[in-house]
């Protein structure tokens, strides 16, 4: 990609912790954790059920918030398309901003349902950290999804609230809701700490 800087499948950056390999193994391994959790959410649904909106906390008081556009869709997906987002964030800043841009994200993924759009998945792994898993039954992030002005406005405020951004694209083989784990293909690097931000790729298999 244009403007990336490649890094070996096993390559160290010390100067740049977040890159490590280790650090994208274990956003793989929250991100299955992820998806089990979404597997047995979909299998307890009534056959006819159309949508679903999920907002649970756990004992700890972490937030997990699943939305499926299509029920049906998710349903009978195969090899769905798969995007990792972590992010390390910025201490001592007020981040209520980019909360409300991803509450007004979730609220416009039914209009992508027809573009492939599976399910939006933001799991808190510990205060104020999370991870998010997005689903897609299309070979690759429909254009639609890119193109949308309120996710085009979370993108752009990335560098105000974020340090640093790992951001994974993979794949589940196989039936969606079937027992495939999910395998990140490559890992994009943002390191908003300097200006210009220094964007890495790293490619797996």
């Amino acid at each position: 990609m244009r403007g990336y800087e490649v890094l070996a499948a096993a390559e160290r950056r010390p100067a740049r912790p977040f890159t490590d390999p280790e650090r994208t193994a274990a956003d793989a391994a929250v991100m299955d954790r992820m998806l089990q959790r979404l597997r047995r959410e979909a299998r307890s649904w009534p056959r006819r059920q159309a949508s679903a909106e999920v907002l649970k906390h756990t004992r700890g008081g972490c937030r997990h918030w699943l939305v499926v556009p299509s029920a049906p869709a998710l349903a009978g997906a195969h090899d769905a398309t798969v995007v990792g987002f972590f992010g390390d964030l910025r201490p001592g800043m007020d981040h209520s901003a980019i909360y409300q841009l991803e509450a007004d994200v979730v609220a416009r993924v039914g209009r992508y349902a027809a573009a492939g759009l599976l399910g939006y998945y933001d799991a808190e792994i510990a205060p104020a950290l999370h991870g998010n898993l997005v689903l897609f039954g299309t070979r690759g992030v429909p254009p639609q999804w890119h193109r949308d002005r309120v996710h085009a406005a979370a993108v752009a405020s990335a560098p105000r609230h974020y340090r640093a951004v790992r951001l994974h694209r993979g794949i589940i083989p196989g039936a969606l809701l079937g027992r495939g784990h999910l395998a990140i293909q490559q890992t994009r690097y943002f390191d908003f700490t300097q200006q210009p931000a220094w964007h890495g790729l790293r490619r797996f298999g």
